[in-house]
């Protein structure tokens, strides 16, 4: 069958229009729970409104509208629409001219009718401007934008409008919700509630299209059309009740002054707006279960914004920050109410890095993240692992900022003890392993959960524990942390005041340090002389545990921030309560008078000043005692030389280490005497030699024992090659005989 001219459509057409435009609106057209009505009364509006009927006339985008769809949206009649089987083969713009006329008269009849919300979408939308408090215009609003995300034939009916300038836009959705442009510009307004709220914002980067304009938070059209639920129920895929907490604040000892402050505060400013604190630190230390102990302390409700969407696609930066201001607007008249907003590194990034991140991703201005911080109606608690990219603007308007590290040996101890309960670990390895500052709980539970699983509850406590070490271990080296460093006491010397040589009685003086809780000491003298054991010695008798920083761990290529690595080591000594010793300081202490660089001496003022100002026990020390500044050395209260064995020290050591090979009397006067000559052994010559001779490929027997001290010693200054060797010949002899 030939199909009709262009021109034989058109008459037509134009002969049939007048009697599709319905006598008055069908009540299915009223009861359509799509909202049949109301979307025919907006399009209707648009089309008899001239200016929108010019644009709509000049714009070159008809592709995606075919001229049937547009007349069953309007509300004509569809069966005698659909019975025009070739209507699609005209030209939209050529039908818009023709619909204009009746569209007028279809107007009337809608407007009458007064076509309203119902439904699912007309109980949300009434359920939802009862809890966020909406006025009938923003009501309208948002149900407008909802269905333009969720019905594609009014979503290309309004792109025919194109692109619009903002007094256009105000001006067409004015004429759209039937409002003036006063009420139409506040609607739509950063002060409206719709954009406080967060459920809807200008969408700068979808050009100036009516339909793309506003932008619905994420997935909220297809929640509204899809569910009929209480609004918290609704919004439950936005932000949602914690689960209750797992410990109590009794669990954080080491925080008990800042969780009472901080539990005081709240409870005073209960009702007040701007009630904001800021908790950082490493992952896995506990931040958020401490919240939540304390707002459990409070007896309130925690809610935390969720970091997903409804599709579990990730929520970032500026969309984040929507799903909060909806919390925020749906809890404002909860009293026991507090948010919980997680991992917000991506809400407020340093301006100086925000341009490498995505557009959609960038934080706002500073004047819209201050008011954030200062308006809110619920006491929020922002979480984040580091402060370093937030400014320092934003940093002051918290009203409490607390860093949450991980606890403090005891405190790791006491974790260790629960998680390990039932286990056949063996306690000396526990306490090992809480002096390890680098271990955080969450890494610790997930070890042992572990190691629960694999290994049965009769397992060789050896093996349990190695295990249990590795498994840490792997995750501190994932991290870029350092691994644990827990010896094994088989190849080491029994540890003993009596073989380390001085000129102050020792136990006099750690029992001095014992009552005074405080000290600082320089130890110097050469390696290996037990400089280092001496400050594991003083915190094994003081029960606290020693933080060790070496020259690696604190200098730095960039421009103060050794500074800042000082700083931060007596900071955690004190947060630890540990004996901090600075291993090498005569990189940190060195003479100022012989100093090139101005960073040279900034660090020997800050370490100085930290000095100054700790008030625990400080130990450093040091192989090159003549190149410390004089100003240091005066701060120290004991300047402890640490000098190579006396022959009797020797002796004993030698002693130890052949204590399953006696000796006869002419064997011992004769090495005694020929040890002697060794005049600087050191602990550590001893301590490497029984390393090196328990590798079992040689045998532990005097001769090779004092030939491998004697190697010890060649590497030395002050070395001189002792005498006597072919007594050494013979004993070798008599050993392999």
């Amino acid at each position: 069958m030939p199909r009709t001219s262009p021109n034989a459509l058109l008459s037509l057409l134009e002969t049939a229009l007048p009697s599709l435009v319905p006598a008055q609106v069908s009540d299915h057209l009223l009861d359509s729970e799509d909202q049949a009505a109301l979307m025919a009364l907006w399009c209707v509006r648009v089309l008899t409104d001239a200016r929108c009927y010019r644009a709509m006339l000049n714009v070159e985008r008809y592709r995606e509208m075919p001229l049937s769809r547009m007349l069953i949206l309007i509300g004509f009649q569809r069966q005698q629409i659909d019975q025009l089987t070739e209507i699609d083969d005209l030209q939209l713009v050529d039908g818009l001219r023709l619909v204009e006329k009746p569209a007028r008269q279809w107007l009337e009849g809608l407007e009458s009718a007064q076509p309203t919300w119902i439904g699912v979408l007309g109980d949300n939308l009434r359920a939802m401007a009862k809890l966020l408090d909406l006025n009938a215009i923003e009501v309208q609003l948002l149900g407008f934008y909802t269905l333009i995300n969720s019905e594609k034939s009014l979503e290309s009916f309004f792109e025919l409008l194109g692109d619009v300038n903002g007094r256009q836009y105000i001006q067409i959705l004015a004429r759209i919700l039937n409002c003036d442009t006063q009420e139409a510009h506040q609607a739509i307004s950063k002060q409206g509630r719709l954009h406080r709220s967060g459920l809807m914002r200008m969408d700068k980067h979808n050009g100036g299209e009516v339909s793309r304009r506003l932008e619905l938070l994420d997935g909220f059209a297809e929640l509204m059309i899809s569910e009929r639920q209480q609004p918290m129920a609704l919004l439950s895929r936005y932000f949602g009740s914690c689960a209750n907490a797992e410990l109590s604040l009794s669990d954080y000892p080491h925080l008990a002054e800042v969780s009472d402050t901080l539990v005081g505060y709240l409870t005073s400013q209960k009702g007040q707006p701007g009630v904001n604190v800021l908790v950082y630190g490493e992952p896995g230390t506990g931040k958020t279960q401490w919240v939540k102990a304390v707002v459990s302390a409070l007896n309130r409700t925690l809610y935390e914004v969720n970091h997903e969407d409804i599709d579990g696609d990730e929520l970032v930066g500026s969309k984040r920050v929507s799903v909060y201001k909806l919390a925020q607007a749906a809890l404002a008249t909860q009293q026991d109410a507090c948010v919980l907003f997680d991992e917000v590194e991506d809400v407020f990034p340093n301006d100086a890095f925000a341009w490498l991140l995505p557009a959609r991703a960038q934080n706002m201005n500073k004047a819209g993240v201050n008011k954030l911080l200062e308006t809110n109606p619920v006491p929020t608690f922002w979480i984040t692992n580091s402060i370093k990219q937030i400014d320092k603007a934003y940093l002051r308007r918290f009203d409490m900022v607390v860093e949450i590290n991980s606890p403090p040996a005891l405190v790791r101890k006491t974790i260790l003890q629960n998680l390990l309960k039932g286990l056949p670990v063996r306690e000396a390895w526990i306490n090992k392993l809480a002096k390890q500052q680098s271990l955080v709980p969450a890494v610790i539970e997930r070890a042992v959960k572990v190691a629960k699983c694999v290994h049965p509850a009769d397992a060789e406590p050896l093996l349990l524990e190695r295990k249990i070490e590795k498994l840490i271990n792997a995750t501190l080296q994932a991290q870029g942390k350092s691994e644990l460093l827990i010896n094994s006491s088989c190849n080491s010397l029994s540890y003993s005041l009596d073989y380390l040589n001085t000129d102050l009685d020792l136990n006099r003086l750690v029992a001095g340090i014992q009552t005074r809780q405080q000290g600082r000491l320089c130890l110097y003298g050469l390696p290996g002389t037990g400089k280092t054991a001496f400050g594991h010695y003083i915190a094994e008798q003081l029960d606290k545990p020693l933080i060790i920083k070496r020259a690696s761990d604190l200098l730095s290529p960039y421009v103060g921030e050794a500074e800042q690595n000082i700083a931060a080591a007596f900071k955690e000594a004190k947060k630890e309560g540990a004996v901090l010793q600075i291993d090498e300081a005569d990189s940190f202490l060195q003479s100022r008078e012989k100093a090139h660089r101005s960073w040279e001496v900034t660090q020997v003022n800050e370490m100085l000043t930290q000095m100054e100002a700790f008030e625990g026990v400080f130990i450093a020390s040091t192989n090159l005692i003549k190149d410390l500044d004089a100003a240091a050395m005066r701060r120290f209260d004991v300047k402890l030389e640490f000098k190579p064995l006396k022959a009797d020290q020797a002796w004993c050591l030698f002693e130890q280490l052949l204590a399953e090979h006696p000796l006869d009397s002419h064997a011992r006067c004769a090495l005694k005497a020929q040890l002697a000559q060794l005049q600087i052994l050191t602990p550590g010559d001893f301590a490497a030699v029984k390393r090196k001779l328990s590798l079992g490929y040689q045998d532990l027997e005097p001769g090779l024992v004092f030939e491998a001290l004697e190697e010890e010693c060649r590497f030395k200054p002050g070395y001189q090659k002792s005498v006597g060797i072919g007594f050494l010949t013979e004993l070798k002899q008599r050993h392999s005989a």
